[in-house]
């Protein structure tokens, strides 16, 4: 299997497991394009912070857009707000406990098989494979 099919196997793989899990859980009333929205939230947080603003523009949407989005993630109890105390106008995004439970949960095959590839190869390869990786994440963010 070469670069390109190895690639496109895996992207495969990896939304058929998401819809699949999606699909066991019931997703509640959540949708895949809501279950994403979580994603980035919860990596933004963790990243230095989620804002209104940083939140539309990753996802290159109007402010408008994300504020509805995200007061509904909020209603439904899966996002809260929380003011910066260094700067009041500031208002941080972060997802409550229960979904960060519910991601660690969905993220298991994730972890399972970096914990696999941390024991079974080398540091230098890891590094190697993290510089690839690297390279299609800063193309992707280049081109969209």
């Amino acid at each position: 299997m070469n670069l390109r099919d190895s690639l496109n196997r895996y992207y495969y793989d990896t939304t058929v497991a998401d819809l699949r899990q999606l699909g066991r859980t019931g997703g509640g009333t959540l949708s895949y394009n809501s279950i994403m929205y979580l994603d980035v939230i919860s990596y933004q947080h963790q990243q230095g912070g989620c804002t209104l603003t940083t939140l539309a523009d990753t996802l290159h949407i109007s402010r408008a857009a994300a504020t509805i989005k995200v007061g509904d993630l909020v209603k439904l109890g899966l996002v809260e707000k929380n003011r910066s105390q260094a700067d009041r106008r500031v208002v941080y995004l972060n997802v409550t406990d229960m979904v960060v439970s519910a991601l660690r949960a969905y993220d298991g095959p994730f972890e399972r098989a970096v914990q696999l590839v941390e024991a079974r190869f080398k540091k230098e390869e890891i590094d190697t494979f993290c510089e690839i990786l690297d390279t299609f994440s800063q193309e992707y963010i280049k081109n969209a």
